[in-house]
């Protein structure tokens, strides 16, 4: 997935870094011990709508590249599409994008089933 961002094109990509990252910035502490939650958080942020797990996913999917967007561009990036009303469609592009890469699709598959199983 490919984001203009600061003026410059930066492609996010949803792999083991990705996913090491998100679980850098989403942990749970359970007894003691600390583990990362990251695909998952992110994927109830994402139905929430909240917009820093955008900011998340984007720090996270563009941790692979040697220049990254900055903090302030990411920001500015999504104050635009504020404004703009197509916030909205970023977070259904985005969660487009992940639930097609390797290496989340059956993750997300499955989070989504155990969340229907205990909603009913």
């Amino acid at each position: 997935m490919d984001l203009l961002i600061g003026g410059k094109e930066y492609t996010l990509e949803f792999g083991l870094k990705f996913i090491n990252e998100l679980d850098k910035a989403y942990t749970q502490r359970l007894n003691g011990v600390e583990f990362g939650m990251g695909v998952e958080s992110a994927i109830t942020y994402l139905a929430m709508e909240n917009p820093t797990v955008l900011y998340q996913i984007i720090k996270a999917g563009t941790s692979h590249l040697k220049s990254e967007p900055s903090n302030d561009d990411i920001e500015k990036f999504l104050v635009e599409h504020a404004e703009k009303g197509t916030l909205e469609k970023l977070f259904k592009d985005i969660q487009e994008a992940m639930e097609k890469a390797p290496f989340l699709k059956q993750k997300i598959q499955n989070f989504k089933k155990q969340a229907a199983v205990a909603s009913e």
